[in-house]
């Protein structure tokens, strides 16, 4: 106290989540399961999404990512863990947002060949990505 930062707060850590924050586990659970529904609402909606996940139950499971559990919390953080305006922020105006990582941007030929590369190497990545996921 009373010491001044000299630090360069632009290299410094930003703060995603307050685990003192005034929600129960039991709402921010609920939060968690009504960000799942409408990410798989929204994978319904996409055009790429419905080619890719052509059931229900596997577009639930994409929707069910960490990508998607990411997004809720920090929207729930940004919100100031506000549940009515998190929830707005889900779905705004233009429609519910889609939250994708890498993983589902490769086809069903290139998974599997991660998935042998991770039998075969282990999380050796550097040498998965030099024999397998080459253009990764």
């Amino acid at each position: 106290p009373g010491e001044s930062d000299n630090r360069n707060q632009q290299k410094m850590e930003m703060k995603v989540w307050d685990p003192d924050n005034p929600l129960t586990d039991r709402q921010i659970d609920q939060f968690l399961v009504v960000a799942r529904a409408v990410g798989t609402f929204a994978r319904a909606l996409d055009c790429s999404s419905s080619i890719r996940q052509p059931s229900l139950h596997m577009s639930a499971a994409a929707a069910s990512r960490d990508i998607t559990l990411f997004h809720a919390m920090d929207t729930l953080q940004r919100n100031g863990y506000d549940l009515a305006k998190a929830m707005s922020t889900l779905v705004p105006q233009g429609g519910p947002v889609l939250c994708r990582d890498e993983m589902e941007e490769w086809s069903a030929s290139e998974a599997m060949l991660f998935e042998e590369a991770l039998e075969k190497y282990g999380k050796d990545f550097n040498d998965i990505r030099q024999d397998f996921v080459s253009w990764e």
